[in-house]
């Protein structure tokens, strides 16, 4: 096969880490020249990877465009389009735009050259760099088969992940609901809704909980569900499996521990619907207050959610002095 003939694929040319980019290339060493020729690299100081194959139907759409005719391939990639034709997804965590592309996690400043930097690698790319660490097998090897899962325990396994990520999702809720934090003492403590925000993350439940008794009066019933949420909760992310009565490693101590999370998974369906309504509301009651932000859909709530925003009101009554 001659060398015209061959596919274009998409490499990594790492350098000094300033200056790591994305080129399209034959090979390797076509990736390497081209970093060669504009910044003046040796290429004993490059290390090529080859992510992966340029399809023909991203290649004809990327030659099509103005950004190929004045970077002809071999070449520096430009542009978003390009990596979202490659299938790459797209998020933004703390105001900065991340790259998902092949298992690997690259941080984006901009679209061009010396711009996206290489963070991390996750899902099997990640599994796959650990198990070929050798100092990393070493260390498993030296471990016991305590911690292995098999037959039904993986299913208790498996529960007690979903009832961590409920707790998760419930303080997510609390503590990203600005309306809970309306009392006297809150206010002076925090001077901005995004100050509320980042000082209840740093609370456990119980202070969150706490600091909403002290501008809103709960409904009875809601109020005894969350104590007892906050119970189960404290037991179950602080040793309910080494607990005598609910040890995972015995048979019966499996058969407690399934009881406990069915009743968990129950009791904390309802508490996480009472703190997303609560989530809601603030939106709508800034909505009613400062308007809608610019750029912002016509119908910001769906039927379920102007529901759920009704059911705060049920909820929670405001002290006086409050609102």
């Amino acid at each position: 096969m001659g060398h015209s003939s061959r596919p274009w694929a998409l490499y990594w040319v790492a350098s000094d880490g300033d200056e790591d980019c994305f080129i399209v290339a034959r090979n390797s060493r076509s990736a390497a020249s081209v970093e060669c020729g504009v910044n003046g690299f040796d290429p004993t100081e490059l290390e090529v990877t080859k992510i992966m194959r340029i399809p023909a139907s991203v290649e004809r759409a990327y030659k099509r465009e103005a950004k190929y005719k004045e970077h002809p391939w071999p070449s520096y990639v430009y542009g978003k389009k390009f990596f979202q034709k490659l299938g790459a997804q797209f998020r933004t965590i703390d105001n900065r735009e991340e790259m998902l592309l092949d298992d690997v996690v690259y941080a984006v400043d901009a679209y061009v050259p010396g711009s996206i930097h290489r963070e991390r690698s996750v899902g099997r790319r990640a599994v796959q760099e650990l198990r070929e660490d050798a100092g990393l097998a070493e260390m498993i090897h030296e471990y016991d088969d305590e911690d292995t899962w098999n037959g039904p325990v993986i299913h208790l396994v498996t529960g007690l992940g979903m009832c961590v990520i409920r707790c998760q999702q419930i303080e997510y809720y609390i503590s990203n609901s600005f309306l809970l934090g309306i009392s006297k003492k809150q206010k002076a403590k925090y001077k901005t809704i995004n100050d509320l925000r980042e000082g209840w993350r740093k609370k456990t439940l119980g202070n969150m909980l706490q600091s909403i008794e002290e501008a809103w009066e709960i409904e009875p019933i809601v109020k005894a569900g969350l104590q007892l949420f906050l119970e189960m909760r404290n037991r179950l992310v602080h040793g309910l499996t080494t607990d005598g009565q609910f040890d995972i490693r015995t048979d019966w101590g499996q058969r407690e521990l399934l009881a406990f999370l069915y009743l968990f998974d129950v009791h904390s369906r309802i508490v996480k619907r009472a703190f997303r309504a609560s989530y809601y509301a603030g939106f709508h009651f800034a909505i009613q207050k400062w308007g809608l932000p610019e750029g912002s859909p016509k119908k910001l709530f769906t039927k379920k959610q102007k529901d759920e925003i009704s059911l705060f009101a049920a909820f929670f009554s405001p002290k006086p002095g409050c609102i």
